[in-house]
């Protein structure tokens, strides 16, 4: 559950980070969507519960 906010908290970083170097808003919203989807665990196969 910590790690889904911490990949939702830097994929708004990644997403502030492209807007403020000047990049088209959609290059933004697919690098944070590559973010949450490399930072969020992988579910039933990939995710490992403690």
């Amino acid at each position: 559950m910590v790690s889904v906010v911490v990949a939702v908290l830097i994929a708004a970083l990644v997403y502030l980070l492209c807007t403020a170097l000047g990049l088209p808003a959609i290059v933004g919203i697919v690098a944070a969507i590559l973010v949450l989807l490399a930072g969020a665990p992988g579910g039933v196969y990939g995710g490992r519960r403690v």
